[in-house]
């Protein structure tokens, strides 16, 4: 009787699954904001983008907007623009944060205003130690078009959970790594051996805002041990060496709710078992017209740091060869400049 049940339920929810029609004249384009205030000097930002019509064939960055970061307490930190998006620090050595002041994000473009909620920068929780396990999961690496299996490393934190109030953390991720290519095997576009005499060897630099978050309803007031914060696959990032800094971020629980259901929606599969798309809240606003949607969040957490440098002589598993045929200079973020104190 079950099989005769299950074919004709799969064949139900088919049916009932109408296909989505994207086109629609009315989409407009929102000003999506990307923000990070921290305590720590050196890696406090604004992003500008646009959430734009899905037919529009290129990114949109908002490049002359006035973005300023001021605090209840009397401080004020101006940032300017960059490239991509990206607004830094006027004076980036002397715009951090203060544990227990709170702070609000205001951007102008042009005419219409946008407004942070305030926020109270919490107190950082330390870091006991970073520590790495072998391990193998599902990962897609440059050029991949789908996951795939691969062996690696994850990264695992602990630390001390303080007790009598609830915690909530996020963790984000500054790394620096040597990657090495085939040049020599490179084909054209019809198919046909082109070797490339240039480059074998570079250094890559990236920055990643993971959505990775934890809270402590099971472990307050207790050490964690073993939460693992991210995988780096042996191929492709451990060649020769990785040096990276983790940074632990104490969030609010406004922030931990934000990021958990980006991270969900980000690993939604696309089956009809998936859960419904939940509504992803910000904290920005428009003051200017408050029927205007604006996306994203300004993060305001308090930070730690700490500093790892793995080297491939030391991983005791063999590392698997980066296979990519073309001038490794070609890789996003990619130079054959060594960096200093490499």
């Amino acid at each position: 009787m079950l099989r005769k049940i299950f074919p004709v339920l799969f064949l139900l929810l088919a049916a009932c699954i109408d296909p989505i029609d994207f086109k629609h004249d009315d989409q407009q384009e929102h000003l999506v904001v990307e923000s990070s205030f921290t305590n720590m000097a050196g890696i406090n930002y604004v992003r500008l983008t646009y959430a734009l019509p899905y037919n529009y064939p290129y990114n949109k960055f908002e490049e002359n907007a006035s973005v300023v970061v001021t605090s209840q307490e009397g401080e004020q930190f101006y940032f300017s623009y960059d490239q991509a998006g990206y607004y830094y620090p006027i004076g980036v050595e002397n715009t951090f944060g203060i544990p227990g002041h709170t702070y609000t994000l205001q951007i102008n473009v042009g005419d219409n205003s946008y407004r942070s909620e305030a926020i109270t920068l919490k107190e950082p929780v330390p870091i006991s130690q970073v520590h790495f396990a072998i391990n193998e999961r599902s990962f897609a690496l440059q050029g991949d078009r789908e996951r795939k299996r691969h062996m690696g490393y994850q990264v695992l934190m602990d630390f001390q959970d303080p007790g009598q109030v609830r915690n909530y953390y996020r963790w984000s991720f500054a790394r620096q790594y040597e990657v090495l290519t085939q040049p020599w095997d490179f084909l054209n576009d019809m198919g046909d051996p082109a070797p490339k005499d240039c480059c074998a060897r570079c250094w890559i630099q990236e920055k990643e805002e993971t959505f990775t978050v934890s809270d402590d309803r099971l472990t307050n007031g207790r050490q964690v041990i073993n939460k693992e914060v991210l995988f780096i696959p042996f191929e492709k990032y451990l060649q020769t060496r990785y040096k990276m800094k983790v940074y632990q971020h104490a969030i609010t629980a406004d922030a931990y709710e934000f990021y958990r259901i980006m991270g969900q929606q980000k690993e939604s599969t696309g089956t009809v078992f998936d859960p419904p798309p939940a509504e992803i809240k910000g904290n920005m606003r428009s003051t200017s017209d408050p029927g205007e949607q604006v996306l994203g969040f300004f993060d305001v957490s308090g930070v730690v740091m700490q500093e790892v440098d793995i080297r491939a002589d030391d991983i005791p598993y063999p590392v698997g060869i980066f296979i990519h045929p073309d001038d490794c200079r070609e890789l996003p973020g990619a130079t054959n400049v060594q960096p200093v104190g490499w």
